[in-house]
């Protein structure tokens, strides 16, 4: 498995995110999106356009810990989805933020419920 490193990673290669989310949300940190398109990279995708060329890949930087549904139910969330993890996730989730990194600089990332990823890369 490759390695792949997000603003958020320590010294040791650990994450560490100033964030927990909670219930059944998930934090992840997307791949970035191509400056360009073509086998010869030579079309070059507008800043309106970028969002419909995300490729919906990123790595899990923090997991709540699950819910609790209205029968009184706890349902974990699911043992393979942990920071580091990477995911593919949909991208039309419209929750994200800017957090600072350990470089000092603002990152997006963004914030959907474990339904909302679709399978582990």
């Amino acid at each position: 498995m490759q390695n792949h490193k997000t603003p958020w990673h320590g010294t040791k290669g650990e994450i560490v995110f100033p964030l927990r989310p909670l219930r059944d949300l998930v934090f992840i940190f997307p791949d970035p999106t191509p400056e360009k398109l073509g086998d010869q990279q030579l079309i070059y995708i507008p800043v309106q356009c970028k969002k419909k060329y995300h490729s919906g890949i990123g790595t899990i930087l923090a997991i709540g810990p699950g819910f609790t549904d209205v029968k009184g139910r706890y349902h974990p969330t699911p043992p393979g989805l942990k920071p580091g993890t990477r995911v593919v996730f949909d991208i039309s989730v419209p929750w994200g933020m800017f957090v600072v990194g350990q470089d000092g600089k603002r990152h997006y990332a963004v914030l959907c419920g474990t339904t909302d990823i679709f399978g582990v890369v």
